[in-house]
């Protein structure tokens, strides 16, 4: 098996790039790999790296994007509907998309899961024709993201640090809009005052509480919660019995699942979060699924 390893050249030192290429190679080897090559890509190169390795002679069985989920979005938007094999070394602060592939969260582990693992076609989904992998919100979320990502550039704090600062200011002026819902199946709600709406990649659940996670890369809808109480006190009711109880049972949440969702309203242009990584869109936004569209190589899927 030929494997070729995309770094993001975007953060860490060179000592760090240097010790990390050194790590990659190594477990591949050991995880039994014919041939790898492990390169540094400068961010702004990483599309056009993508598409030369695939078309080279020899073509690469699978390339490797190390990183995390900010980094596998671009790579996933490049590959989405055509025949590149992607996988994933999980090298960032959350790792999402990495753990629902079922790849182990240390680089060893998970190159021996890709060795032995088989290619698989999972969903992706887009916002205006924009992929995401995990998710992508509306309000709250991409609100606190910024003001986070403007802590760590003032104050040189971590994502981990930096979030629950982030997360009072929002609270402080939380973000409500009115927003018109438009989905498959003949879903809509007018006017709709909300502080969040959530789309995920596959149906997202907690059951009876706990974490917000989804078991299936393959479902091949859209989970959709929109969040309908607009003061801070209901809000934080909300977010902890949905901890505690599950999001089902949380109250001030409409949750459902649907192939395509467009969603209109004032302002006209809106903040929206994809992945992690935030941007500002015109409204409409138009939302779908797309099944099967991104080639991975991973463990089996379960079930």
């Amino acid at each position: 098996m030929f494997v070729r390893v995309l770094v993001n050249g975007g953060a860490g030192s060179v000592d760090d790039e240097e010790r990390r290429t050194a790590e990659i190679r190594d477990a591949f080897d050991a995880a039994g790999a014919d041939r790898v090559a492990v390169d540094v890509v400068a961010p702004e190169e990483i599309d056009a790296t993508i598409t030369g390795w695939w078309a080279a002679d020899p073509r690469p069985d699978v390339i490797v994007v190390a990183g995390g989920d900010g980094t596998v979005n671009g790579a996933a938007a490049v590959a989405a509907g055509t025949d590149i094999v992607l996988s994933v070394l999980p090298l960032g602060t959350f790792n999402h998309f990495a753990k629902d592939l079922g790849l182990p969260d240390d680089v060893a582990g998970a190159a021996r899961a890709i060795v032995a693992g088989e290619v698989r076609a999972v969903d992706v989904a887009e916002v205006n024709g924009q992929v995401f992998v995990n998710n992508s919100a509306l309000g709250m979320y991409p609100a606190m993201v910024a003001i986070r990502d403007e802590i760590r550039d003032s104050r040189g704090w971590g994502k981990v640090r930096a979030v629950p600062v982030a997360c009072a200011r929002v609270l402080r002026d939380l973000p409500v809009h009115r927003l018109d819902l438009r989905g498959s199946g003949g879903f809509a709600r007018d006017r709709v005052r909300t502080p969040f709406v959530f789309v995920g990649n596959g149906r997202y659940d907690n059951g009876d509480g706990g974490t917000f996670e989804r078991g299936s890369l393959g479902d091949g809808v859209l989970s959709v919660v929109v969040a309908r109480a607009t003061t801070r006190r209901r809000l934080v009711g909300v977010a902890l019995r949905a901890v505690v109880a599950g999001t089902r049972r949380a109250g001030d949440l409409d949750r459902i699942d649907l192939d395509e969702l467009t969603v209109d309203g004032r302002p006209r242009r809106l903040r929206v979060a994809r992945d992690g990584e935030i941007g500002w869109c015109d409204l409409p936004l138009r939302f779908r699924c797309r099944p099967g569209a991104l080639r991975v190589r991973a463990p089996a899927a379960s079930g």
